[in-house]
């Protein structure tokens, strides 16, 4: 099951087996990928003129493709610290190997991020407009629970307390 996961520090979508090429593609973690991949690179230049497959967990032909135009590019970015392989492992760390290895899960979280903040998103992070945006990612990535119990919160219809407050 794709998670959310700490690396270097930051909370971060990280996959538990590879995707792609001969990777292992369980369900939940092409979903996390094929999200990932459509929500950053979408709508930039040089890609915002293809179709990208909706996140449904299904390695094909075309998610195999965008996975490798995808490294292509985030190589051509990172200096040629990130392999061309067309498969997608899960990040152990930042760095992938040596000082200029990067894991393209990395990447991928980097230009999601990268595109939550030139979008003005109001959602508090990337990783929950990307739940919003993608219902089969939020059940892939699993609870968005907080504190030591990893309680969910709920939306609450009218304004709470003094201030009026709601939970979105």
């Amino acid at each position: 099951m794709a998670k959310l996961e700490k690396i270097s520090g930051i909370v971060r979508v990280n996959v538990d087996g590879s995707v792609g090429l001969n990777g292992v593609n369980s369900k939940d973690d092409v979903v996390a990928v094929q999200a990932l991949l459509k929500y950053a690179m979408a709508e930039r230049p040089h890609w915002n003129k293809l179709t990208f497959p909706e996140p449904n967990g299904v390695v094909d032909r075309i998610t195999l493709s965008f996975i490798r135009r995808f490294q292509k590019h985030a190589r051509s970015i990172a200096g040629g610290g990130v392999a061309i392989d067309g498969r997608i492992d899960p990040a152990i760390g930042e760095r992938a190997f040596g000082r200029r290895g990067m894991w393209t899960m990395v990447m991928l979280n980097i230009y999601a991020l990268e595109t939550w903040f030139y979008k003005g998103s109001k959602n508090s992070n990337y990783i929950r407009d990307i739940r919003l945006r993608f219902p089969a990612f939020n059940a892939a990535i699993g609870s968005d629970g907080v504190g030591s119990l990893d309680l969910e919160l709920e939306p609450s219809v009218a304004g709470i307390g003094t201030l009026g407050l709601s939970l979105e």
